[in-house]
């Protein structure tokens, strides 16, 4: 009587046990595809980001061109010319830091995915 009574809680603990244990993988899934989630829309609006600055580096360098063009002809002041050089200056710079973003989001949900390039 006292084995069969020592064999149900023993069976009762290993039940609560695989119970604990379910629950904790559940959760570590979770969490998971979680940060998985999370790491994919950081690349998804890197790249955004990316082709954004792309156009606006497009854009500040027709304008500094423009004004450039203006400024040999005497249309535009040495002013003019600089905050449109400025703008370019910061449009590149805009874009170079959008593409290492980039880079920087595609290694972070390769890491998460384990994926490697060999």
């Amino acid at each position: 009587m006292f084995s069969s009574l020592k064999r149900r809680a023993q069976s009762q603990k290993a039940k609560i046990a695989l119970d604990q244990a379910e629950t904790t993988l559940e959760e570590t899934q979770e969490r998971i595809n979680i940060e998985v989630q999370g790491a994919l829309n950081d690349y998804k609006l890197a790249i955004e980001t990316y082709f954004t600055n792309k156009e606006n580096l497009t854009l500040a360098n027709r304008i500094e061109q423009k004004n450039q063009s203006k400024y040999f002809e005497g249309m535009a002041s040495t002013f003019e010319l600089r905050q449109a050089q400025l703008q370019l200056y910061s449009a590149q710079n805009n874009y170079i830091s959008s593409i290492q973003s980039v880079i920087q989001k595609k290694l972070n949900l390769e890491t998460l995915l384990n994926i490697s390039e060999n």
